[in-house]
């Protein structure tokens, strides 16, 4: 029986990674904020529970047993938020992932696996591949850097690492409430609930929207063992803010206008565009399987059944 540690576990990735992990034989430790554990136990029944922030290194002492495989999620990742209160992002960011590695030397698991960003890359980041120099331009975008650099330190230690730099991540379960971060999350809610979308810089801005089952998929993923792995999660297609907001409209089934957009200006640390190549991830025979058009489809229904 494989035994899994799932920092940020509580989080809408790691919720929908649990479900993935529990079909197979396993026993799975969830450290994360007890404030998220408690809003979130019923998803997480039958896991072991371990409250607590990883900045705090005494946390880790709490894992009473051998870890085989670590999926390192827990982060601050809003770049906006990161920007308005950077120590609470590197304080997390960047002393949680130095925590997470003292741990890791000395209890030695035989993977880890983090999610790291599209935002290492910077400013744009069109068809981008993973030997791009990274040059973030965002509080969110640097820890994410030093996070794998901290975790690339000890890969020569019986640690394999695997370096996941995911882009734009949306579905079911997302925090709709949350409207600091997840673009897609963010306009959807607010064309539900007001018929008006409140849009921080320029419509012309493009993401590459990738859905979660896609982003499971690729944690889950048999990589080769031994090998130490950096790769883009991605679509490889870019979606421009303004046709991602007219087609939220039309799934709502929802008349669209321009004058139902109000502008805000861009904040400091924003993309401009990005999209990924994500020809290292096919070659371990992953494939983005869920259109935009689906992927949209599944969160609407999810958000009419809690909103």
């Amino acid at each position: 029986m494989k035994r899994y540690l799932i920092t940020g576990g509580a989080g809408f990735i790691g919720s929908h990674l649990i479900k993935k992990l529990k079909k197979r034989k396993s026993k799975i430790f969830i450290l994360d904020l007890k404030s998220k554990i408690f809003k979130n136990k019923k998803k997480l029944e039958g896991c072991t529970l371990i409250g607590g922030n990883i900045s705090n290194k005494e946390i880790f002492k709490k894992i009473n047993s051998k870890i085989d495989v670590v999926f390192h999620l827990a982060a601050k990742t809003s770049t906006a938020e990161s920007q308005k209160r950077p120590h609470e992002c590197k304080k997390t960011n960047i002393n949680g992932t130095k925590n997470l590695c003292e741990w890791a030397l000395k209890s030695k698991p035989k993977k880890i696996i983090f999610t790291s960003s599209m935002a290492v890359y910077g400013k744009i980041s069109k068809n981008v591949n993973e030997r791009k120099k990274l040059k973030p331009i965002s509080v969110y975008g640097n820890t994410k850097k030093i996070g794998e650099e901290m975790l690339l330190k000890i890969k020569n230690k019986g640690i394999q690492i695997i370096i996941l730099r995911l882009f734009n991540v949306y579905g079911p379960q997302q925090d709709f409430l949350n409207l600091k971060q997840g673009m897609l999350s963010i306009y959807l809610y607010q064309i539900f609930k007001k018929q008006i979308v409140k849009v921080t810089g320029s419509l012309n801005r493009s993401r590459d929207l990738i859905f979660i089952d896609d982003v499971i998929n690729a944690l889950t993923l048999r990589f080769p063992k031994n090998n130490n792995i950096i790769a883009n999660v991605g679509t490889g297609k870019p979606t421009r803010v303004i046709e991602l907001i007219k087609k939220i409209f039309i799934q709502l089934r929802i008349n669209f206008k321009l004058d139902k957009i109000i502008k805000l200006r861009e904040h400091r640390g924003d993309t401009f565009s990005s999209y990924a190549n994500n020809n290292l991830l096919k070659s371990f025979n992953w494939t983005p399987k869920v259109t935009l058009q689906d992927g949209l489809k599944y969160t609407i229904k999810d958000l009419r059944k809690y909103h």
